[in-house]
């Protein structure tokens, strides 16, 4: 006889998209400043210890806390640019830390990554 009520273990959540990423960092204040100044995110939310950014789509959520170093194989936020050229010059003008030279992993699609203050892996891609 089938069940009508799959249990929990075997149950997939409807999960519809991704609401927010959350970065773990020493300086809220700091890193917001940064993630606005440098990459033009605005602030969406503040609180103590936290800073929620808008993005067209997925908030970057800065949450206080961030006591050790960047871990290794850490997640990386890639970002959606309309003009990569325009991007990355900006991002060279700024001296964002470690920008690498741009790759393409397929035909059409351009890639560079960077790194926010506190050692968090992000990138830019376009065309």
């Amino acid at each position: 006889m089938a069940r009508k009520n799959p249990s929990p273990r075997t149950s997939i959540p409807q999960i519809q998209a991704v609401e927010r990423i959350i970065l773990y960092v020493r300086d809220t204040v700091r890193s917001g400043r940064w993630y606005r100044d440098t990459l033009g995110f605005q602030p969406r939310a503040e609180a103590p210890g936290w800073v929620e950014l808008e993005t067209r789509g997925v908030a970057v959520c800065l949450h206080d806390g961030r006591t050790h170093g960047p871990g290794k194989d850490v997640p990386q936020l890639g970002f959606r640019v309309d003009s990569f050229d325009q991007a990355y010059k900006a991002l060279q003008l700024r001296e964002v830390t470690a920008l690498s030279e741009p790759y393409s992993p397929y035909p059409g699609l351009r890639v560079a990554t960077f790194q926010d203050p506190d050692g968090n892996l992000l990138s830019i891609e376009g065309p």
